[in-house]
């Protein structure tokens, strides 16, 4: 790993965080925004006081600095606060209901695995109000997008710097590297890339500030780089859906060029991600016909299974974060989050989950549509289409409990619904770029 120098600086600048966010809180947010991904790092100073905690002792940090500074009523104006919320508590009644029946212990232990996972869920939804509580201006707006491709650029290089030692001209297994994510291997690494790649695309625009014109193509090419040697073709797909949906939401030139290269590109890419993907479908050893590889057969010998779990518990399911311990064929996983969701929450878990995501991502789509700020409606694309992108890699598989995959996408929409509060109150909240004209068509509202 090549940002080894970091840790040394994290710790103290972890304090420094908690301690300014109660002055200013938007330091907090930016703080968290560059250490969330970097999990490997994270895990280095956890020996240290507070060290496990400190994502923790900073959240609370910046929730004192939005009391201080008379904004603590933020926290209940975040327009996705009623599907957030039943989110998490859907899923909390779910994890009590699988204790009792499956004779689990009783979820009060922080060290319970099933309580940690929950506790994952429920951080993103308190992390996203939080920022949104925190984050004031299109600059704080600015600077945090900023600060998301820093650390981006960082981890990517990170990959590149062990990729580029290996022998890349076949597919193995061995090949493949989680980087600072850690434990949520490589395909949670590609999974980011592909929702991060698809968010940049999205925001790029020729209007933007100029440190984030400069700061996005190469963050796109090393993330690029990143996901095409992570071998993960859930990711892949991801990433060609959200080039079709860019498609379809923006209507230009510029998309055209970019999908031609994607479909061009197909061709030049290298063997080892040819051997991958060519690899989904191999013959077998007494016939010509195409069948599954190993990898891709477990996954459907694993999907059935948790269909056939569905239909004996199709309502409320076996209870939040089951199927881990129920080790069906040796597996913990249901390699399929929509399956995981169905067989742990029943229908109406997976009813309110799809809920969430059709919402937030109307939050990003409204933004894009309403917005007049050249930064404010691609930052409302840009996040559109990182759902589209979460949508399609936790079809692979469960990308979505893990804090250094999924953070980003919790702390975007907090600045897209931000950015769309700047929108509705253009006189509470002006924006100073020079470049932006601001309509007065309609009167001003009042301060409030």
């Amino acid at each position: 790993m090549t940002l080894q120098f970091l840790i040394p600086i994290l710790y103290p600048a972890a304090l420094l965080a908690f301690a300014l966010s109660m002055w200013k809180p938007e330091i907090g947010v930016y703080f968290l925004t560059f250490m969330l991904p970097l999990q490997t790092l994270r895990y280095e100073i956890f020996d240290y006081p507070m060290g496990a905690n400190i994502i923790d002792l900073v959240l609370f940090g910046i929730i004192v600095g939005v009391w201080l500074n008379g904004r603590a009523g933020e926290f209940v104006k975040i327009p996705v606060r009623g599907i957030v919320l039943l989110f998490a508590m859907y899923s909390y009644l779910s994890l009590w209901y699988g204790t009792f029946a499956l004779g689990f212990a009783l979820p009060t232990s922080a060290a319970d695995p099933r309580v940690s996972v929950w506790r994952t869920w429920a951080d993103f939804g308190l992390m996203c109000f939080v920022c949104y509580a925190a984050i004031k201006t299109r600059k704080q707006i600015e600077i945090a997008v900023g600060v998301m491709c820093v650390t981006a650029l960082m981890l990517s290089w990170d990959f590149f710097q062990v990729m580029s030692f290996r022998d890349l001209s076949h597919y193995s297994w061995d090949l493949r590297y989680a980087g600072v994510m850690g434990f949520a291997n490589a395909n949670g690494l590609a999974s980011f890339e592909t929702m991060f790649i698809l968010f940049l695309i999205g925001l790029f625009t020729l209007k933007l500030p100029w440190t984030l014109k400069l700061l996005i193509p190469p963050t796109i090419i090393l993330c690029g780089y990143g996901l095409l040697f992570t071998f993960s073709r859930g990711a892949y797909i991801g990433l060609v859906v959200g080039v079709i949906a860019l498609g379809l939401l923006r209507k230009n030139v510029y998309v055209v060029v970019l999908m031609a290269a994607l479909a061009g590109g197909s061709a030049l890419l290298p063997t080892a991600v040819t051997d991958r993907i060519s690899g989904t479908y191999s013959g077998g050893d007494t016939t010509t016909e195409a069948t599954l590889d190993h990898s891709a057969m477990e996954r459907v010998l694993i999907w059935e299974n948790a269909i056939d779990l569905t239909k004996s518990h199709p309502l409320l399911g076996l209870g939040f974060d089951s199927y881990a311990f129920l080790h069906p064929y040796g597996f913990k996983d249901t390699h399929n989050f929509y399956l995981k969701i169905l067989v742990e929450q029943g229908l109406i878990g997976l009813i309110v989950f799809l809920v969430l995501m059709w919402k937030i991502f109307l939050q990003g789509y409204k933004l894009f549509r309403d917005g007049s700020d050249p930064l404010l409606s691609s930052l409302g694309l840009g996040f559109a289409l990182s759902v589209v992108g979460a949508l399609v890699v936790n079809f692979f598989g469960d990308r979505w409990s893990y804090l250094q995959v999924d953070s980003y996408l919790w702390i975007t929409l907090a600045l897209v619904c931000r950015g769309r509060a700047l929108v509705a109150s253009p006189a509470t909240e002006p924006i100073t770029e020079p470049e932006i004209q601001v309509e007065f068509d309609a009167p001003l509202q009042p301060a409030h």
